[in-house]
Order: structure tokens, then sequence, then C-alpha cells
């Protein structure tokens, strides 16, 4: 599954960035997650996200399996899933 990950928030208070990300799936369907990434001199904007989406990945991958499965067909005789309907 394809997902565009947007940075929605970057805000530094005293001694962390708050990075917000929105992911957005081929369905756009949309996942906001937060997260506070503590302030280190000589960090890079692209670092500090790159430190939230590693701390939030177990997250994003829940949401987007849980997305994958919406919108299916659920089969009762042979316990299957289908993406459309016979």
């Amino acid at each position: 599954m394809s997902i565009t990950f947007t940075v929605d928030k970057f805000i530094t208070d005293e001694t962390e960035k708050l990075v917000g990300l929105k992911c957005v799936n081929a369905t756009n369907d949309v996942f906001i997650v937060d997260k506070r990434i503590p302030i280190v001199d000589e960090t890079t904007d692209a670092q500090y996200v790159q430190q939230a989406y590693a701390a939030a990945k177990t997250e994003i991958d829940e949401w987007a399996a849980g997305m994958s499965v919406q919108g299916m067909v659920f089969d009762p005789s042979d316990n299957s899933l289908s993406s459309e309907a016979e």
C-alpha cells in the first residue's frame, strides 16, 4: 500500500520539536500522528522528521493494516476476504 507522508506540524519549544505527520493512503484515508523529539544541536529538520517517522512507524503500520481490510467482502462459507462481491 502506497502512503504519502506530509509534515503537518513542526513546532519547537525549549527542549523538543513537535513533529506531526499526515499519512494518506491510495484511497485517501488519513492518519495523523504527532511525536515529540528531543532537540539536539546540529540536527537537521529532515533528521527530526525521520526520527518522528521512526517513532511512529508501529502506529502507522497498524493503521495501514487496518485500512487494507476495510471495504473487503467476507465470505463465511470459506472464511475468505476478497476485494469484490462475486
